[in-house]
């Protein structure tokens, strides 16, 4: 067993986070209903949960160029802008176009989550392309001698 923080670096593990994460969703939605919540406030408090499982996955995924053990900037969702292009997009379609049945408060409280889940994702790829088109590494990127998670 290593002492360093626990890290996701393989795509097999990534795949694996993502499933775990969309069915753990789920099944928070289904324990929801199951336990009388109003039915108004089940999809904003699912988005809420989907959230939490973005923030960790974001903290311990890390991409084939970045070091294992320091943490990720406090800005960086991605490795890459392209993935984090590709994750803003699927946030705006889930947020404006899968509940685009707006019905209430906890529904736009749930569409303006997703909303700025797919901001932080976009913001990301932006600064990443902002500091590869200036020759500028990404904070923390290898600044206290990390190695990088794959050889």
């Amino acid at each position: 067993m290593t002492n360093g923080p626990f890290r996701i670096t393989t795509a097999q593990a990534k795949v694996g986070y993502v499933v775990g994460a969309t069915v753990v969703e789920v099944l928070l939605a289904l324990l929801l209903f199951a336990l009388g919540v109003p039915d108004v406030a089940v999809p904003f408090l699912a988005a809420v949960g989907l959230v939490a499982m973005v923030v960790v996955g974001v903290r311990v995924f890390r991409g084939d160029d970045e070091p294992v053990a320091p943490p990720r900037a406090w800005w960086r969702m991605t490795a890459r802008p392209f993935a984090g292009f590709l994750l803003a997009a699927y946030f705006v379609a889930d947020g404006v176009l899968a509940r685009s049945s707006v019905s209430g408060a906890f529904d736009v409280l749930g569409t303006v989550v997703m909303v700025l889940v797919a901001a932080a994702y976009l913001g990301s790829s932006v600064t990443l392309l902002v500091l590869r088109s200036q020759g500028r590494a990404p904070a923390g990127a290898f600044a206290d001698g990390g190695a990088a998670s794959r050889g």
